[in-house]
């Protein structure tokens, strides 16, 4: 049973995740601009697009068909720019969960629609 203090602990985490929803949906014009100033290719926004912080470097390079090496400099690029972090070294996060739809892999697209699909029923 959830006591009132666990009710109220995830009632203002609930607002905190509507707050910053809204305020990235203010802000997706302007982080997109500063993306496609360091993701100047179709590959370098498939590495934004897989930075999840459960898909490692290497995976990454894979499934772009980029090097590790192209890799590990865009992902430089993104940290330097503060749109990237590593809480557990090779797996980088973006730090706001905005990727335009043409950006997303296949498989990101299947999982957003399976969410969806659940959100449905």
């Amino acid at each position: 049973m959830i006591s009132m203090t666990e009710k109220m602990i995830i009632g203002l985490y609930d607002e905190i995740v509507k707050i910053r929803q809204l305020l990235e949906m203010q802000v997706r014009g302007s982080i997109r601009k500063e993306l496609e100033n360091i993701l100047t290719t179709k590959e370098r926004r498939i590495v934004w697009a897989l930075c999840d912080g459960e898909t490692d470097t290497k995976t990454i390079a894979n499934r772009t068909g980029l090097s590790l090496r192209a890799v590990q400099i865009t992902l430089k690029d993104l940290q330097d720019s503060n749109f990237i972090v590593a809480a557990k070294r090779g797996y980088p996060k973006r730090q706001f969960d905005y990727v335009p739809s043409e950006w997303r892999t296949n498989k990101e697209k299947e999982v957003e629609e399976s969410e969806q699909g659940a959100g449905d029923t």
